[in-house]
């Protein structure tokens, strides 16, 4: 189940790839601004580089997104609104943040470079955590999705890959309402529609279509806690639509049924957070901070 667990709707290419069209390399200059420095990553709305903004003097992260999202009806439109609404959070613990540019066909916006590694990657390395190792970790998260609730920005495709983990012990949470929507809102006809986000983490309202909303990151950060205590998610399928559609049905499963040592609280916010009826998980992130003693 590894190549699900990050897998999104529809993947972008690596860098040249159809979807993405011409490659940029080290020195092109992106929307007159911004000199490309180094590819950074690929992911499922685009790709990421590191670039200097040659008018501010600073080193930036520059997210490029995918031609076949940007080309939709409405969709421009809609990634501007969404970038508006993220520029208004600012915490230490969220990835700021800066503007959207377009360059000929290419749409993109820019944020803050960090350079370090992800959580996923550190999940990668360890295998999975223990309670105490993970305090300062998801006390940071849920500071971070709690400071977006309060500016009312929803991530909507929280997940380890989107997290990043400083040498210093910082995390930062990054893609803060940038969850573009492969739907029929927006003239798609992929194989799942209404999908919005990574299967693996998605709360149940998202597979069905319903409203996203503050409990929905919740649940995504529930997924999270189980795959950091257990080394595995809590739902398994053979096909990211089968993955998604697995939590649907059934009880919610228990870290403690794959790791009797875990403890009980840890165990019982996690199922809180996995609660198919966003009315039955905690309130906020603040509620779950609290449970937790962070």
């Amino acid at each position: 189940m590894e190549n699900l667990r990050d897998a999104t709707v529809t993947d972008a290419r690596s860098p040249g790839g159809s979807l993405l069209g011409a490659p940029l390399g080290v020195g092109d200059v992106l929307g007159g601004r911004y000199r490309i420095v180094r590819f950074v990553a690929a992911g499922g709305m685009g790709e990421v580089y590191e670039a200097d903004d040659q008018l501010l003097g600073d080193p930036v992260a520059v997210k490029l997104l995918r031609t076949d999202l940007i080309r939709k009806p409405g969709a421009q439109a809609r990634f501007a609104d969404e970038i508006r609404l993220a520029r208004r959070v600012t915490h230490p613990n969220v990835c700021r943040v800066f503007d959207v540019g377009v360059d000929g066909e290419r749409v993109f916006y820019t944020m803050e470079l960090h350079r370090c590694g992800t959580l996923k990657s550190e999940l990668h390395e360890r295998g999975r955590y223990t309670a105490d190792e993970l305090r300062p970790i998801v006390r940071q998260i849920l500071a971070g999705i709690g400071a977006a609730h309060a500016a009312d920005v929803v991530h909507a495709d929280l997940k380890p890959s989107n997290v990043l983990v400083g040498e210093s012990g910082r995390v930062i949470v990054t893609d803060f309402g940038l969850a573009l929507p492969c739907c029929a809102t927006l003239g798609c006809t992929c194989e799942m529609p209404h999908l919005v986000g990574t299967p693996a983490y998605m709360a149940p309202e998202q597979v069905t279509g319903g409203m996203v909303l503050d409990g929905t990151d919740l649940f995504s950060l529930g997924v999270i806690l189980f795959e950091l205590l257990t080394g595995v998610l809590p739902w398994t399928g053979e096909t990211p639509l089968a993955l998604a559609n697995a939590r649907l049905v059934g009880d919610v499963p228990s870290p403690r049924a794959l790791r009797p040592e875990i403890d009980p609280i840890w165990d019982a916010v996690t199922r809180h957070c996995l609660q198919r009826d966003r009315e039955q998980r905690p309130p906020n992130a603040a509620a779950v901070a609290e449970t937790l003693g962070l």
